[in-house]
């Protein structure tokens, strides 16, 4: 459990769930050892560990549908946390691309439960800490999958907004990812040039929040002698812990999106005001709209040189300091998703796309992560765009 709970929202509160005795019966135990076990085994590549894990979860899952069944029961923090666990395990096991679709069921299940505890659900910081971890979960899922944050998902927030810390950085973040998926979920149904000017405008309040930051959350750039051989650009990062690296690293992926966005939507002719101009004409009345089009498309593209750079510089924090053991802390798997983003446009340079392909192999030869390596043939394939 100490291995793959670091940096992530359960580090708080599991251990406090967790009944160590093996034959004990209630469903968060029993979904503890399942999730233990699979990133056991994929570390260590063993398949009777993971066999062993799949059966923890079939016992899991059992039994937190059992708790679901009970009115009683199913109000309770430890059933929350034990969904949360059959979500994290479907997520350890997975071998794809995209979201897994039983996470996502279980993220989705969740938000249930979030609705149906009710306001009483905050008398506790436990509760809080779990009403976080669940309302972010299911927000990721929605951007990964590129539709709308639900409207009881914007509903439940805001209800809880008065019960929570206002400064806690994740919930800060929340309202900018809803506008960001809903965002990049319309440039699939409804293309039109006012996202573009909505992504500008999410990309500055995202900026904006990152220059609030306390000081718990700064990062600084190793010296010189502290950096690994092949640092991109001689360039890495030190943060405080590897929440902090990833929070920034979610901060990003959203600029990522966003810069992406507005590049390709001017590129594409969105709100151009000489549509049918020819290929090579002279340049236009600097007071012309086509040419602040312009100085926007170049801003975002000096964005995302700059936020691709942050990303390669971020991943030798979760190096393992140890000599003997692994190259990547278990907790690295969260690099996969922004290292992976930076091989689906030809917007970043070749020598970003060669380093994160480099970064994603490494990775995922290092802790048996199918899904890095496959993640990494993103380089080779046509690029993916968004559906204008």
């Amino acid at each position: 459990m100490t291995s793959f709970i670091i940096s992530s929202p359960f580090e708080e509160y599991l251990p406090y769930l967790y009944n160590s005795d093996p034959l004990s019966q209630d469903a968060v135990s029993t979904a503890i050892r399942a999730s233990s076990l699979a990133t056991f085994a994929l570390r260590v590549r063993d398949s009777r560990h993971m066999r062993t894990a799949r059966s923890h979860y079939a016992l899991a899952l059992a039994r937190t549908n059992a708790s679901l069944a009970n009115p009683e029961e199913a109000l309770l923090d430890s059933t929350l946390a034990a969904v949360l666990l059959l979500g994290l395990f479907e997520a350890v096991i997975f071998q794809g691309r995209q979201s897994p679709e039983t996470w996502t069921i279980h993220t989705l299940g969740a938000l249930e439960l979030l609705r149906l505890r009710g306001i009483d659900q905050f008398q506790s910081k436990l509760a809080h800490r779990l009403f976080t971890q669940t309302i972010t979960n299911i927000r990721t899922s929605c951007i990964q999958r590129i539709v709308p944050v639900p409207p009881e998902c914007l509903a439940l927030h805001n209800q809880a907004i008065r019960f929570l810390d206002p400064q806690d950085p994740t919930l800060r973040l929340g309202p900018i990812i809803d506008r960001a998926a809903s965002i990049r979920a319309r440039t699939k149904t409804h293309p039109c040039p006012q996202l573009i000017y909505e992504a500008i405008d999410l990309d500055q309040e995202a900026l904006a929040l990152t220059d609030s930051f306390e000081e718990k959350m700064d990062f600084g750039i190793r010296l010189a002698e502290d950096n690994p051989p092949w640092a991109y650009l001689g360039i890495a990062y030190r943060y405080p812990n590897h929440r902090v690296a990833k929070y920034w690293n979610a901060v990003r992926m959203i600029r990522m999106f966003l810069n992406e966005l507005i590049w390709r939507g001017i590129s594409f002719g969105f709100d151009n005001p000489h549509p049918n101009r020819p290929v090579g004409v002279g340049p236009c009345d600097p007071l012309c709209k086509c040419t602040q089009l312009e100085a926007l498309k170049q801003k975002a593209i000096e964005n995302l040189g700059k936020i691709a750079v942050d990303v390669l510089a971020s991943v030798s924090d979760f190096l393992e300091p140890t000599k003997g053991r692994g190259k990547f802390c278990p907790s690295a798997r969260a690099l996969i998703w922004p290292l992976s983003i930076l091989l689906t446009s030809s917007v970043y340079a070749s020598s970003v796309k060669k380093h994160a392909v480099f970064l994603l192999h490494e990775l995922g030869v290092d802790l048996n992560l199918p899904q890095a390596i496959d993640a990494a043939k993103l380089a080779y394939e046509p690029e993916m765009t968004e559906d204008w």
